[in-house]
């Protein structure tokens, strides 16, 4: 869910009950408002019947008795009634019908003579008018709403809108890019001061990743010459006729381990290349003619092992990849299968719904999915591996959307690639 529409669900969350309070308590307070002008209405028309009674008017009476609205009557002297408003139900010979009436009832004594004086008035009118009230305010809080959730978002997609220019940098940062720009400050304080802190940490990102490709560059320069000095005298060493045997094999071993470090050199170069992205030339590799080459090259070992390279597909798959970086992909995984697989053994290659398969026979127990990928996790005692072909497979996979996973299937090892 996006920022600016929770904050604004969470705004109108709690401005729809204040709404909602603010006119209940307006549309009682506008009803209480016209009881009580009604009530002083009331009053004032008993006032009025007093003074035509003091008059002696009874003619204006008698059109206020037939208009229905006023009810006078003399009583006993002593007779008291207490003054009360009230609402009644009153039958109307116009609408036929019982009619909701507010009434005010009260005896006064006028000219020594004591009347018992009863004033109503239909609530109809005060009925339509608070329907119309209602209805008015209701549209009125509907508009209000909306006009102010329209300008919350308004402002808020203006305060925010710094925010998002930072977000949209992050996400296109690249820390390989060579026209790095700033970000720059605005007059929010509290952004101005993430711009900052981003600008420092992406500056110091950039130089961390030159200085670390310059020293695998430098490291493996370096790492290699002196083993190639190493290997050259061991092998002049070799060729010479007056070592003994313990010396021969001496020297043997010392020549395996300059080898072994040899590949691990490389081998972690080639890592910090791919972490780093610097192959970034994308081609169409097709995978079977591929194999093919990878499968010559890797033929005296097959024959050494007297294994069956199979093919069980015809159909064509493509990666989108670096060429180079897709046949180190399926050299490391046919070596592997080369490597740990067992006397005529079989590796088998298939494609199943745009999905290379490569299966090996080998050791009769799975391997452990949660670090056959990891460097320098070794399975097998096998001295010529050094534990990083299958994390170089791991990271290019990575690097280049390939779906890559192990299954221990028909005590087959069998690994499955699938590029998304």
């Amino acid at each position: 869910m996006k920022l600016l529409t929770k904050t604004s669900r969470y705004y109108i969350l709690y401005t729809i009950p204040i709404i909602l309070f603010s006119s209940l308590f307006i549309y009682f307070f506008l009803l209480n408002e016209i009881g009580e002008s009604n009530q002083s209405l009331l009053l004032t028309r008993v006032k009025v019947i007093e003074n035509y009674l003091a008059k002696g008017n009874s003619l204006v009476l008698t059109v206020f008795e037939a208009n229905n609205e006023v009810y006078v009557q003399e009583i006993d002297k002593n007779k008291i009634i207490t003054q009360t408003v009230k609402d009644t139900l009153m039958y109307s010979d116009i609408d036929k019908e019982y009619i909701s009436n507010k009434m005010i009832e009260v005896n006064k004594i006028i000219n020594g003579k004591n009347y018992h004086i009863k004033v109503w008035k239909s609530n109809i009118e005060l009925d339509e008018l608070m329907e119309v009230v209602f209805v008015v305010f209701i549209i009125l809080l509907l508009f209000l709403l909306l006009i102010t959730v329209y300008i919350n978002i308004r402002i808020s997609k203006l305060i925010w809108a710094p925010f998002l220019t930072t977000l949209t940098y992050i996400k296109n940062f690249n820390v390989q890019t060579n026209d790095f720009k700033k970000l720059e400050s605005n007059d929010i304080t509290e952004f101005s001061a993430l711009n900052s802190s981003i600008n420092g940490m992406t500056s110091k990102m950039i130089t961390d990743y030159k200085n670390q490709k310059k020293f695998a560059e430098n490291a493996s320069h370096e790492f290699q010459t002196p083993l190639a000095i190493i290997k050259g005298k061991i092998d002049l060493l070799l060729q010479e006729d007056t070592l003994n045997e313990e010396t021969m094999r001496l020297l043997v071993s010392i020549e395996e381990a300059a080898s072994r470090l040899s590949k691990i050199n490389k081998s972690l170069l080639l890592l910090s290349k791919i972490e780093n992205q610097q192959y970034d030339k994308l081609e169409t590799v097709q995978l079977l003619p591929l194999i093919e080459q990878v499968k010559n090259l890797n033929e005296d070992f097959i024959l050494d092992k007297n294994t069956k390279f199979l093919y069980e597909t015809t159909e064509k798959l493509d990666f989108n990849i670096n060429s180079e970086l897709c046949f180190i992909l399926i050299n490391n995984l046919v070596q592997n299968a080369i490597r740990h697989n067992i006397e005529n053994g079989k590796i088998t290659i298939s494609i199943i719904n745009k999905t290379l398969v490569i299966s090996n026979t080998g050791t009769l127990e799975p391997l452990n999915q949660n670090t056959i990928f990891e460097r320098f996790e070794k399975k097998s005692s096998n001295t010529n591996s050094i534990g990083l072909g299958l994390a170089i497979v791991k990271q290019i996979a990575e690097a280049n959307s390939i779906d890559i996973q192990y299954k221990y299937e028909n005590k087959e090892h069998v690994f499955y690639l699938h590029q998304f």
